[in-house]
């Protein structure tokens, strides 16, 4: 392991089973990991991870590094409570501040609702952290707006190009008035 890898890389002896329970309070989430690859042997940025349900997640199905990032305080503490691992981590860190990170990620994968952030600033402070052969998952809340009539390609940055998108109609979203999707970004080609 060199000094400037944050995490080792570690594989489990055995089965790693961290509790999940929460996972039905984060629907989206669900609906999120029916649309990934395999993250096993994959480095893992969770944004909004708020109780940390999708990052057990990934180390449970093995992950070998996953960083869940909030800038919600009590988020992350109640996160931290839940679960550990050697695998697994979390960090109290805003939107604005992504660059911080430095790292590069094979998957990033986060939770946005577009009346609160702005998707676009985030994918271009993210684009640094991903490699050519890295994917970027957004779940997406929006309200009363038909996909159809957002302009999906507008809501990254120049330097994502989107490789599919889904519309998620699962009956355990809160609410039917929302739209949901997901969006499966990679880096443009130069």
């Amino acid at each position: 392991m060199t000094m400037d890898e944050p995490y080792p890389k570690m594989r489990p002896t055995h089965p790693i089973a961290l509790p999940v329970d929460t996972g039905q309070q984060y629907p989206l989430w669900q609906a999120l990991t029916k649309t990934l690859p395999d993250v096993a042997g994959k480095r893992v940025l969770v944004l909004h991870s708020a109780d940390g349900w999708f990052c057990r997640y990934a180390v449970n199905h093995g992950a070998i590094a996953v960083l869940g990032v909030d800038h919600a305080i009590a988020q992350i503490t109640a996160a931290r409570a839940v679960a550990s691992s050697d695998r697994l981590r979390y960090q109290i860190l805003d939107d604005s501040d992504l660059a911080l990170l430095g790292n590069h990620y094979d998957l990033i994968v986060g939770e946005f609702n577009l009346q609160h952030d702005d998707l676009r600033a985030i994918s271009s402070e993210i684009t640094h952290l991903l490699t050519s052969s890295s994917h970027f998952y957004a779940a997406v809340t929006t309200t009363n707006a038909p996909v159809d009539s957002l302009e999906i390609n507008r809501l990254f940055a120049d330097e994502l190009t989107i490789q599919q998108w889904y519309q998620v109609h699962d009956p355990k979203l809160a609410k039917p008035a929302n739209t949901y999707f997901i969006l499966n970004s990679q880096l443009a080609s130069a």
